[in-house]
């Protein structure tokens, strides 16, 4: 893989030592206004360095540095998949910048940023929706289920407010705008859809009804009295949801596997005309520690002195067709991550605590994740590992 560094280095005095170490450059202060590097097709830079006891190696790509600040950093995608910058990195334990099997690697000790900027655009496919091949078989197999890796939810707690808002165009009746609120509290990662279905207003109720057969909770539509069932929105349940869905609940996991229905009863006239959730208005902690395996990796959330995620509030509306959007905050979220990837970076660290996720929007192309964007106040991360390539 083709790498590059470049840079321009201010220094008062340097030294050349030559010994069983190999040949090395070492600066005792190095400032530096911009630094430029790539990885392949990853580009990245900083700006306003500072290196205390910066060493270099003449025979291997091997810097190493006591302590360093950037004044700000970034690295990005040139397609536009990704975009992250960030403000000031401070690196009071020093930092060392070695080759590895993928590009670069950074390790620090400990490492505080400051104002970091994350957006990801078309790169938000799940592992549930694999991307259509040519030399698939003519049935393909079931796609896995997304909620077997979001057992981590099983702790969350606070509630979901919304309004589902449908319109129907039936026979006879013609078209019906049905808008009904719903109530949905949240404790240890699951709901009450019984409770919820008794919670509908009597008229949108006469027409929308919650059903759970087997390993399947649907959200469906029938005319009143002579009409039969059909589903807007279904949900898959896996074994362990099954069973719980026997008593009245599902876990919060097992809304990330939905099916959007037709919402006809025959193909020749189509009954659903729209379908969004509107007025979303979400409050959610992730209090007990819990793990999750993502970008090949695993994330772990909360330990025994820290809860996992606290304060997360949503508020938007997505729909059936068209532009959605979801906007949040969260007050704070502690980690541990391994080996985790997003696009081609790979990141590891013992913790790494998010304190104030200021601002957090995804955008939907009819329910599906186009673009991700977050802006965090502060990141703290204790033996912080980042390899940088494709």
């Amino acid at each position: 893989m083709a790498q590059r560094v470049e840079s321009d280095i201010s220094v008062q005095q340097f030294g050349f030592l030559s010994d069983g170490n190999g040949r090395r450059l070492r600066f005792p202060r190095a400032e530096s206004t911009q630094v430029e590097g790539a990885a392949g097709a990853i580009v990245y830079g900083a700006h306003d360095t500072a290196f205390d006891n910066l060493e270099g190696r003449l025979d291997t790509l091997r810097w190493t540095a006591d302590a360093a600040s950037i004044g700000g950093a970034w690295l990005r995608d040139p397609d536009g998949r990704f975009d992250i910058s960030v403000e000031r990195v401070e690196m009071p334990r020093g930092l060392r910048l070695v080759r590895a099997d993928r590009g670069v690697e950074i390790v620090a000790p400990v490492v505080a940023l400051s104002d970091v900027k994350l957006r990801v655009h078309g790169a938000l496919r799940s592992a549930a929706d694999p991307p259509a091949s040519p030399a698939s078989p003519a049935v393909p197999a079931a796609p896995a289920l997304r909620q077997h890796k979001l057992r981590f939810l099983d702790s969350l707690s606070g509630r979901i407010h919304l309004t589902v808002k449908v319109v129907l165009d039936l026979p006879v009746i013609g078209h019906r705008s049905l808008d009904q609120e719903l109530r949905v509290p949240i404790q240890d990662g699951s709901l009450d859809f019984r409770a919820l279905d008794d919670s509908l207003d009597w008229l949108e109720g006469a027409f929308i009804d919650f059903k759970q057969d087997a390993d399947k909770l649907a959200l469906v539509w029938k005319v009143p009295i002579f009409g039969s069932s059909h589903e807007l929105i279904s949900w898959t349940l896996d074994r362990d949801a099954s069973a719980l869905s026997a008593f009245g609940r599902v876990p919060v996991r097992s809304l990330a596997d939905f099916a959007v229905g037709s919402g006809r009863p025959d193909k020749k006239r189509k009954t659903l005309q729209a379908f969004s959730l509107d007025a979303i208005d979400v409050a959610l902690s992730l209090l007990a520690p819990h793990s999750v395996e993502a970008g090949g990796g695993v994330i772990m959330f909360g330990g025994d002195d820290q809860p996992g995620m606290v304060d997360l509030e949503v508020t938007g509306s997505v729909n059936d067709r068209g532009p959605g959007a979801l906007r949040g905050a969260i007050g704070s979220v502690d980690t541990t991550i391994k080996d985790v990837e997003l696009g081609p970076a790979k990141l590891t660290a013992d913790r790494l605590h998010f304190d104030g996720i200021d601002q957090l929007e995804v955008v939907f192309d009819g329910f599906r994740p186009a673009t991700a964007t977050a802006i965090i106040h502060r990141v703290t991360a204790t033996k912080l590992s980042l390899q940088i390539g494709t």
